[in-house]
């Protein structure tokens, strides 16, 4: 007897130790990487799931040699933790002005929030007057002590109530702080269109007089200069893209433009791309629209506009320049042709440089003008 209670009791410990490394390695701190992401992402990876521990009792055999019992297998817990943290950021365009009232979009990177109204509220702090960029010469515009009241989101309509602060805009650059206002606002995602109101009352004027329309969309254009299209035939307006040097950086400025009208709005903005840009604003031409190759009309259906490109657009071979790629996107995007571009190569379909797959490919997610907060 004396004998069968050491072996049980023998059994009791080990069985108590097995649970016990069980539950250390529970209460084991994981290792963590941060990949900068606001709100925890939580993932638990293991290697091995543990393993049930069974014991096997052979039925005891008791006789003159005593007793024999077995424990046949026991499982080690083999684990391993990884808790990955990361921190999300996003992407927004917001529309700046420089010293001569030049509207610059500026990629920027910020916390992701998770609430539309946040986000709109981090976008709205960083158009105001006490904000500067690029050793002060991007500025924002709307005053700094301008709070908002109230931020609503109907229908893809944008409706902002703000303090009075924001009605003593600069008159001198009004017209370009609407056109900054406005981009700006209907760039965040599932944004149309834009209003304002001043503690409560709907704004159609700002500055003192100048008339707005009560609902702002991207057909006010940007960078207009006073021109008119009327008694201007075969006239349409698109959006071209230039370059000018700020600070001894190049920067992409978007230009509401008169161009020859074509058949399509596509063959529009590639008449657009002939046009010389203004020397008195310090625009030059953006030498990616060089390489497509205008003799070859473009090929447009219902979702795709396929257009041809020369030597110089290749990266190799076989493959297509990505600045070419997202210059294109971006101009139809800026023109509102909703759109996906195809560039080909004497005819024949090719891959684009460092994307992987084009149908995952969003023209919000093009990164240029790009500045750290």
């Amino acid at each position: 007897m004396k004998k069968i209670k050491q072996f049980f009791s023998s059994v009791k410990l080990k069985v108590q130790n097995l649970f016990k490394r069980k539950n250390n390695v529970k209460d084991k701190k994981p290792t963590l990487k941060f990949k900068h992401r606001r709100f925890p992402k939580v993932i638990v990876a293991s290697k091995h799931n543990f393993k049930k521990a069974w014991i096997f009792i052979v039925p005891l055999l008791v006789g003159g040699a005593g007793v024999t019992l077995g424990l046949l297998t026991r499982a080690k817990p083999d684990l391993e933790v990884n808790v990955e943290i990361t921190d999300n950021k996003v992407n927004h365009r917001v529309f700046l002005l420089t010293d001569d009232n030049m509207v610059v979009p500026l990629s920027v990177s910020l916390e992701q929030k998770m609430t539309k109204a946040e986000e709109v509220m981090d976008i709205f702090n960083l158009l105001k007057d006490d904000c500067r960029y690029q050793n002060n010469t991007i500025r924002g515009y709307i005053p700094k002590e301008t709070k908002l009241n109230a931020i609503d989101i109907e229908n893809g309509l944008l409706t902002l109530d703000v303090t009075s602060e924001f009605e003593t805009l600069p008159k001198k650059s009004i017209m370009h702080v609407v056109e900054a206002l406005t981009y700006t606002f209907t760039s965040i995602d599932g944004v149309d269109s834009l209003r304002f109101r001043v503690d409560g009352c709907l704004v159609d004027k700002l500055a003192g007089d100048y008339q707005i329309p009560t609902v702002l969309n991207k057909s006010i254009g940007i960078n207009r200069r006073l021109t008119s299209l009327s008694g201007k035939q075969n006239k349409e307006e698109v959006v071209m893209l230039y370059n000018r040097k700020i600070e001894q950086k190049n920067y992409y400025i978007p230009m509401t433009v008169d161009a020859t009208k074509g058949e399509t709005r596509v063959e529009t903005v590639l008449n657009a791309i002939e046009l010389k840009p203004s020397t008195h604003l310090n625009l030059q031409k953006v030498k990616e629209y060089s390489y497509l190759n205008l003799s070859n009309k473009p090929v447009v259906n219902e979702q795709t506009v396929s257009l041809d490109i020369t030597k110089p657009g290749m990266v190799d071979e076989v493959t297509i320049s990505k600045e070419l790629y997202d210059l294109m996107n971006l101009t139809f995007d800026y023109s509102d042709i909703d759109l996906k571009v195809n560039l080909t190569f004497e005819g024949e379909d090719l891959a684009v440089d460092g994307v992987i797959d084009e149908n995952d490919y969003q023209v919000s997610e093009i990164v240029y003008n790009e500045v750290k907060l």
